[in-house]
């Protein structure tokens, strides 16, 4: 029999004096694996993307880099269409990171869609942006948008709309 682990659930820190940036790195670097989590992808997440940006205003926005290595590679030396969908899973989900207050958004939800549509292939060594942006966000669903741009060119290789319901406990009143 296995020993399963049960993880606690982490919220986004909701400080009036926690940047839009450190919301994110909270959510998103706080439980990979770096801090020893050994969920889905956390090592690809803790050891190839890069934070660049985060907004609150005038939506709830991150920009990330990432280089493509051989690990997040098809047989074709392409970046891998499942591991796409992953960055794009957790990426747009750090959009919702600097909007987070208490009963809103401070759990990041779970997801209920993931579109993808992939339109050029990103070989092995290219480095790309990833800017998500929230479209909507509900007290209790959300739609968040991702673009996947060549750095060098700003082409467009990958696109996402990710649809998210809130999974936060109500917030008692005083």
């Amino acid at each position: 029999m296995s020993e399963h682990k049960t993880a606690k659930l982490r919220g986004i820190p909701v400080g009036e004096d926690i940047s839009a940036l450190d919301k994110v790195r909270a959510l998103t670097w706080a439980n990979s694996g770096d801090a020893g989590e050994s969920g889905w992808g956390s090592a690809m997440l803790s050891e190839d993307v890069e934070l660049i940006s985060a907004s609150a205003t005038p939506v709830g926005s991150s920009i990330c880099r990432f280089t493509v290595k051989p690990k997040h590679c098809n047989r074709l030396n392409n970046l891998h269409g499942g591991c796409t969908a992953t960055l794009f899973d957790w990426l747009t989900t750090s959009a919702l990171a600097p909007i987070a207050k208490p009963g809103y958004w401070q759990y990041a939800g779970v997801s209920r869609t993931l579109n993808v549509t992939y339109i050029k292939p990103v070989p092995v060594g290219e480095t790309v942006l990833v800017e998500c942006s929230i479209v909507h966000a509900g007290r209790r669903l959300c739609t968040i948008n991702g673009i996947m741009k060549r750095e060098s060119t700003g082409e467009v290789l990958a696109i996402c709309e990710h649809g998210k319901v809130s999974i936060d406990p109500e917030v008692p009143k005083i």
